[in-house]
């Protein structure tokens, strides 16, 4: 998995400060009961234009939104502010390759988790430098984890929250020290959920399967947009049900899609393998479609690229506007 250096600086408290600088008390609610919310975005880097394009920066603000009601957060952070803050960044770190994001909405003050005043919870905003994974192309070996997946119930899959990943931790922890890649968590009811940090589709004799959202999944960005490339690209049927853990088995291509995996193949679940160990043909040209449209720039016309600011070259230069 990919293990994200410290930058120089992160947005936090309406200001770009020094990585070291962005401290809050051991007592904050953040802490103390993890009260947080988060969402991870890529950005992918345009060298022609010299500026990076915010993948579904909208849906992701609009989920951050929606983790933040439920968990009863009582702050909100407009696209606007977000997309300042990434500017603000990018202009302090001129990162000219792939980045990851992450705003992060938490409390500070509150009784047992409950604030009372947007001036009682905290903002920021990371990013750092995110290479693609070797394992998109060598693909992942994936254990059935005996860890069992939240549901909405307990802890709400679809709110995208710091605590949530606990119970990803136990199941990426087993099975690592397992000898596996990553962990498939299946949920209550003994139907497939999603990994620790992708959602998980197979193929079977031309047909794709996909656990749908009442499967204790999270509401996927990264799976929606496969879910339309696969269908409105590629004409073909996506079946969003209940998947059984033995499907996976028999299935001749199984692959991930998420935030920081993209598309990732897997090769290998609990020691059983998939296909002939490589990515298969629908995998593959998936993979092609999704990292074409994220590299579209001002050519986008899905809709899913929002602009960041155009940065200077390694020459002090800067690069066109090119009317955006």
């Amino acid at each position: 998995m990919t293990v994200l250096e410290k930058p120089p600086y992160i947005w936090f408290k309406d200001a770009v400060r020094p990585w070291e600088e962005a401290t809050v008390h051991v007592w904050t609610e953040a802490v103390v009961r993890a009260a947080s919310v988060f969402e991870g975005m890529r950005g992918y880097w345009n060298e022609q234009e010299s500026r990076h394009y915010f993948l579904h920066m909208p849906d992701h603000m609009r989920r951050l939104a929606d983790s933040a009601r439920v968990a009863r957060i009582p702050r909100i952070v407009t696209f606007e502010e977000c997309l300042g803050a990434l500017h603000d960044l990018l202009s302090a770190m001129p990162y000219r390759e792939d980045v990851y994001i992450r705003p992060t909405l938490f409390l500070e003050e509150g009784r047992y988790s409950v604030g009372g005043s947007p001036d009682d919870c905290g903002f920021f905003v990371a990013i750092f430098p995110s290479p693609r994974e070797k394992s998109i192309t060598s693909g992942l070996r994936c254990q059935i984890s005996s860890w069992q997946r939240a549901d909405d119930a307990s802890a709400p899959p679809r709110v995208k929250a710091a605590a949530s990943y606990y119970n990803l931790r136990f199941a990426r922890m087993e099975a690592t020290s397992n000898g596996y890649d990553e962990a498939i968590l299946l949920n209550r009811q003994g139907k497939v959920a999603e990994t620790g940090g992708a959602s998980v589709f197979l193929v079977r004799d031309g047909r794709i399967v996909t656990p749908h959202v009442g499967s204790s999944i999270l509401e996927s960005i990264t799976r929606r947009s496969a879910i339309e490339l696969l269908t409105a690209e590629l004409g073909l049927r996506v079946d969003e049900r209940e998947v059984e853990r033995s499907e996976l088995y028999v299935a001749d291509e199984v692959f991930l899609t998420g935030t920081l995996c993209e598309i990732t193949p897997v090769v290998d679940v609990d020691g059983l393998e998939i296909g002939d160990r490589k990515p298969g043909p629908v995998t593959r040209e998936l993979q092609e479609r999704y990292y074409a449209a994220c590299r579209q720039g001002q050519a986008d016309r899905r809709g899913w690229l929002t602009a960041g600011p155009v940065l200077p070259g390694e020459d002090g230069s800067r690069g066109k506007e090119d009317g955006l």
